[in-house]
């Protein structure tokens, strides 16, 4: 297999014997509450469902496991508008191989013009 093909992110198990209340949100979402883990064969990825599934959630839990922004960016943009992000993060347990990336970007519509903006911001910092 070429290290072009090697996922750097195999899988990720939900620790939700670890959840002392899935009456709560996240955990009471289905997507989630129903979640055991996830595995990742191929290099992209879909997840399909109605709003309020929790699509948004599980992504933006993936991002904060990585250090990422919630919000979106890459690791080295780290700001925050409104704090709103669950702390599904802290129930993850990421399988993760050998071929990390050097730099990783976390990009969600719903944010876009905000890192968009900071990316501006930051291009024009004299360095």
């Amino acid at each position: 297999m070429s290290l072009f093909n090697k996922l750097f992110i195999e899988g990720v198990r939900y620790e939700k014997e670890r959840v002392t209340d899935d009456n709560i949100y996240p955990f009471n979402i289905p997507a989630i509450k129903n979640l055991d883990e996830l595995k990742f064969e191929k290099p992209v990825t879909f997840l399909i469902g109605e709003n309020g599934a929790g699509k948004s959630t599980i992504i933006e839990a993936l991002a904060v496991s990585l250090r990422l922004n919630p919000e979106g960016g890459s690791q080295n943009i780290m700001f925050k508008t409104v704090d709103t992000h669950s702390n599904l993060s802290d129930y993850l347990t990421l399988y993760m191989s050998g071929n990390l990336p050097k730099t990783k970007y976390f990009l969600r519509a719903e944010s876009f013009y905000n890192v968009a903006t900071k990316e501006e911001e930051y291009g024009k910092e004299p360095g």
